[in-house]
């Protein structure tokens, strides 16, 4: 019985997905469900357009820096959590998990406040620094739950054998939490694809991405382009969590 409650609500969550799949590929020009006719044409309008084609390369690039760089920092923090003992320790552990507690709106007037002085609103880099801060608290969790999984002997061994910690870290602890280390990569990509509130308050007319962009086409002029973009944005999301759960089966 539990097992049929669970796959009835993941069905539940992911029924709003499945409905606007078809929505994509209608021939009408607004929503309907069921679909009656099916066309093409809003992939056509899509990729004739150059602001939807740009935005999607703007958020593709931004995810991608922003998870390699809150990849690293994460890690490292993870790391001095679970290796050093230090003063102020649980601060620190609130504070790296503080953009994942604090709502979403206040860490964008936050950083509106902070960037707009320094001229890092409507700029790239700026958005790759919002990304990154949303991202970081994703990699940290996961990372720190995969330190806390590793044996330290096998680092002690490897350093009585002359290896270095550095060379340790990288030879031998690393490799133990790949799959963790591919799931940070993942969750940060794609919390940094999926996200809009934030970006609403440190882009411009610019430096849109394509959440961006459908958020205000969705004030101003709602059509199944819209279903066409978000069908991009779930085939992307999909991609990563098959990729992650590949990755983890072939570590173990």
């Amino acid at each position: 019985m539990l097992y049929l409650y669970t796959i009835l609500l993941i069905f539940i969550m992911i029924l709003p997905a499945l409905v606007i799949i078809p929505q994509a590929f209608t021939e009408l020009n607004y929503f309907k469900f069921p679909v009656e006719e099916t066309s093409m044409k809003w992939f056509e309008k899509f990729f004739g357009n150059e602001e939807w084609i740009v935005g999607l390369e703007r958020s593709l690039v931004i995810a991608v820096i922003s998870a390699v760089v809150a990849t690293a920092l994460g890690t490292m923090a993870a790391l001095a959590m679970n290796k050093l003992e230090f003063k102020g320790k649980s601060v620190f552990m609130s504070a790296m998990l503080a953009p994942m507690v604090v709502p979403v709106v206040v860490v964008g007037v936050a950083l509106y406040s902070t960037f707009a002085p320094i001229g890092l609103t409507n700029n790239f880099a700026g958005l790759v620094f919002a990304h990154t801060l949303l991202g970081i608290p994703m990699v940290f969790t996961t990372m720190l739950s995969g330190f806390a999984n590793v044996n330290e002997n096998l680092e002690l061994a490897a350093m009585s054998m002359g290896s270095t910690p550095i060379g340790a870290f990288f030879k031998v602890t690393l490799p133990t939490v790949k799959s963790s280390l591919v799931a940070s990569v993942l969750f940060a990509f794609v919390t940094s694809l999926d996200e809009v509130v934030v970006t609403t308050f440190v882009s411009g007319a610019n430096t849109k991405t394509l959440t961006m962009v459908m958020w205000e086409n969705m004030r101003t002029n709602i059509d199944p382009t819209l279903a066409v973009a978000a069908l991009f944005m779930i085939i992307l999301t999909l991609s990563m969590y098959i990729i992650k759960e590949i990755v983890e089966a072939r570590s173990k």
